[in-house]
């Protein structure tokens, strides 16, 4: 379970903000947004695990010196995006913490888990030129000879790794990538923003599968574990294949939406 630190009514956590350019007074952050962060935050940062069980709410009434109402505001919060779970005269208690990604936009996993208040970051384990696989040559339309930039990279919420990505690139985009912060943007976003290409749409094949040497190893399970693997190629606006990625994860740590017409 996890322990609450008292928060004094008269600590700065607990009053307005004042700004540096004129000293005048920024509406505080509500408090049950501030238990939310908190909560979540250890959440991420302590490695909880499903089933655990959070404080109670008369714990956090009195350690946040807030209204029972409140504090069920901030729970009710992490319920609604799938988070916790309440049992009925037991407490809250922790559920999977999943990327959710709805297939039918095309957003980068920092974008996925913003609604979340999720602070994510990736861990960069290669940025390298090589000749391009065969799948990926097939995809750009080019020889398996021709050279592309490989960028392989854990996705990481808290201390948790969410998934391995393992992302090619013709050179002249992939090289203008090496010089951005790939630790702390999304690609998507570093494509758009930073290099100025218009993204386009996206082709995605989602499979479960054992996971072989590679994947395995990056995400720290055996050899044979089921996983997913998330195969997209991204397109800018004008059609052209600029992205061609792998997305290896455990199932329980992402979730799929889609909204199917019938016809």
């Amino acid at each position: 379970m996890i322990a609450v630190p008292r928060i004094a009514p008269s600590s700065p956590e607990a009053q307005p903000a004042k700004s540096a350019a004129n000293d005048a007074v920024v509406p505080a952050v509500p408090k049950y947004v501030r238990i939310r962060d908190w909560l979540m935050d250890r959440i991420l940062n302590l490695d909880l695990k499903r089933g655990d069980k959070l404080p109670s709410e008369n714990d956090l009434v009195r350690q946040f010196d807030a209204s029972r109402v409140t504090v069920r505001q901030a729970l009710e919060a992490l319920r609604s995006e799938g988070i916790i779970e309440s049992q009925h005269g037991r407490g809250w208690f922790l559920r999977d913490v999943r990327a959710v990604q709805n297939l039918g936009r095309l957003q980068g996993f920092g974008e996925m888990l913003a609604p979340m208040g999720v602070r994510v970051r990736s861990t960069v384990l290669d940025l390298t030129e090589c000749p391009a696989p065969e799948a990926v040559a097939n995809a750009f339309g080019v020889s398996k000879e021709t050279s592309v930039v490989r960028i392989a990279r854990l996705r990481i919420a808290g201390i948790r790794v969410m998934s391995y990505d393992l992302s090619y690139f013709p050179l002249d985009i992939g090289r203008r990538l090496l010089r951005e912060d790939l630790a702390r943007q999304d690609i998507f976003v570093l494509l758009e923003r930073a290099l100025g290409i218009r993204l386009g749409f996206a082709d995605v094949t989602i499979e479960v599968a054992p996971a072989d040497a590679d994947p395995a190893s990056r995400l720290n399970i055996a050899m044979g574990t089921p996983i997913f693997k998330l195969t997209r190629l991204t397109h800018d606006s004008r059609s052209a294949p600029i992205d061609f990625e792998y997305v290896y994860g455990l199932p329980e740590a992402h979730q799929f939406t889609v909204r199917v017409p019938r016809r």
